[in-house]
């Protein structure tokens, strides 16, 4: 072979990884980078901020004990809650804490079903159902509540 014909093949080749790198770069490029940890709990406090006072509008029960009042209150959450899991999930999360906001986040769906539970047994007139989905929900919500503290979670949580 003469000396042109490999300079025609490492040209071909310089051109081909050149070509192979760009298409690498475009394609698997993410345009926006993760954000960082405070950016991520901003935008957590906002959802906070938008999802807090409609649920502070929502008396607790005030016994247990009665499953109308359960209910009640159950009706009032229910969507507020729904729809602020909803906001956070849709939030990209820093890489290093995906993890544990899995996990959060798994903990958070359980109470919320908890809640979800609670309606069904009301309108099945469930009686014991409607208390024991209800304290469930109550009992999953502060375990959320405390790994979304121990995560960075703003305070009161979300």
């Amino acid at each position: 072979m003469t000396r042109r014909w490999y300079l025609a093949i490492g040209s071909a080749c310089v051109i081909a990884g050149g070509v192979a790198t760009a298409l690498v770069l475009v394609f698997t490029s993410n345009s926006a980078a993760a954000p960082t940890k405070a950016e991520y709990f901003a935008k957590v406090a906002a959802i906070c901020r938008t999802y807090g006072p409609k649920l502070d509008k929502v008396p607790p029960p005030a016994d247990l004990g009665i499953p109308s009042e359960l209910e009640a209150a159950a009706k009032k959450v229910q969507p507020v809650l729904h729809a602020e899991a909803d906001a956070v999930r849709r939030l990209e999360p820093p890489p290093e804490l995906r993890a544990k906001l899995a996990r959060w986040s798994h903990l958070n769906d359980q109470s919320i079903a908890k809640l979800d539970e609670t309606l069904r047994a009301a309108r099945e007139t469930n009686l014991r159902g409607v208390q024991i989905a209800y304290v469930q929900f109550l009992v999953t919500g502060a375990k959320a509540q405390h790994l979304g503290r121990s995560i960075g979670f703003p305070s009161p949580p979300c």
